[in-house]
């Protein structure tokens, strides 16, 4: 670990993830590896205090912790840190009697997504929120179900979004809770939850249809071009509106841009 993250609660994080990777290395946790063991279980038992359960739990989402982790860290900030001192933290929680009581993987997802963010911060650097630059080929050769969420254009979209939105979307949307559940595991208030879901759902929306937008750099309309999402949902202001109607008025191209655009809007479900 580097001086810069040789930190107190990072150093304990570590430990708990060696205890773990050694337990799992002594094929401690065999009674659960054929899968018959749901996370539920798993995380009851260790909260009764069987590290074998965690190890389990460890070996089952290590490479997602450790894809959202590559994908949110900064350079200079080590994914593996970040990932030993999540597991670290959610082991903590569990051993108090705490930590998830619905979902493992969305609660360590959040957690991963959480230090990372922290230790950003703390490193004064401004979040990564480009995933696909930032990804590990190796994780994704070997976990097939991450290689495929990761190369759809709704993917695309969702990893364009602030880190918030995409907690609050992954756990209503793929994980399935209930603002309740949600509002545990993201430490806000059931109605926190549900203003935060509505603006990320539309957000999500916008930027859908952008990623259908072709804007390169030296696009003469990159101005107009980079808003023709927000433009289709009627999501830009007054005096943005006028001027971006003006533009798809007299250019071509955009103009087939956003026809193309409003056929895809079109089609979307509880647009």
């Amino acid at each position: 670990m580097s001086a810069q993250t040789a930190d107190p609660a990072a150093i304990t994080a570590q430990a708990h993830a060696a205890d773990v990777r050694k337990a799992w290395g002594r094929g401690g946790a065999a009674h659960q590896a054929d899968g018959s063991w749901s996370d539920a279980l798993l995380v009851s038992a260790v909260r009764r205090g069987d590290l074998a359960a965690f190890a389990e739990l460890y070996r089952r989402h290590l490479a997602v912790a450790g894809y959202v982790a590559r994908a949110e860290c900064d350079t200079g900030n080590d994914p593996d840190d970040v990932v030993a001192e999540a597991f670290g933290s959610v082991f903590g929680s569990l051993a108090k009697g705490g930590g998830p009581r619905e979902s493992f993987q969305a609660y360590l997802t959040t957690t991963v997504r959480r230090i990372a963010h922290r230790r950003n911060i703390q490193g004064r650097r401004r979040a990564t929120l480009g995933y696909g630059s930032a990804v590990d080929s190796r994780v994704l050769s070997e976990d097939s179900s991450i290689k495929a969420f990761e190369s759809t254009t709704l993917m695309r979209a969702f990893h364009s979004l602030p880190v918030r939105w995409q907690a609050v979307l992954w756990c209503a949307e793929v994980e399935g809770l209930k603002p309740a559940a949600t509002a545990r595991v993201m430490e806000l208030s059931p109605n926190g939850v549900s203003s935060l879901l509505v603006r990320a759902r539309e957000g999500l929306r916008q930027a859908y249809l952008q990623q259908h937008v072709k804007v390169l750099p030296d696009d003469p309309c990159i101005d107009f071009s980079r808003h023709l999402g927000k433009f289709v949902r009627n999501a830009v202001r007054k005096a943005a509106r006028q001027r971006l109607d003006h533009h798809v008025a007299v250019c071509h191209r955009c103009h087939e841009t956003v026809q193309d655009l409003k056929e895809i809007h079109a089609g979307m479900a509880g647009a």
